[in-house]
């Protein structure tokens, strides 16, 4: 009886090891798509000013207009990093889900071929 229990512990270990591993993968995907997130927004923030600083030196915009376009485009930064979070857990959310119940093992043997 000893090595049926010990069978079922192991493959009670090997099924929480993938539980396990499939959610450090969530875990992992999720932070990924945050720093993902935050890059992009970085970008185009800094893309954003440095056009801003272009026309100032050219002289094609004055210094009030800068001004209120810098906090503009400030506030529109801080709006993209405070909603990553947020992405973040959908994304992790969505990872857990696609991982659901594992698949069902195949009860049906193979037919060899004649």
């Amino acid at each position: 009886m000893a090595p049926a229990t010990s069978s079922k512990q192991s493959e009670e270990l090997r099924t929480l090891m993938i539980e396990m591993a499939r959610t450090q993968l969530a875990a992992v995907t999720a932070v990924v798509k945050f720093w993902d997130g935050w890059v992009k927004s970085a970008d185009q923030y800094t893309q954003a000013i440095s056009a801003e600083l272009s026309k100032v030196d050219q002289g094609s915009e004055g210094s009030k207009e800068f001004v209120g376009r810098l906090t503009d485009l400030s506030r529109e930064y801080l709006r993209n990093l405070t909603e990553l979070p947020n992405v973040a857990v959908k994304q992790f959310t969505s990872e857990i889900e696609k991982i659901g119940q594992p698949a069902a093992k195949r009860t049906r043997a193979a037919r060899a071929k004649d």
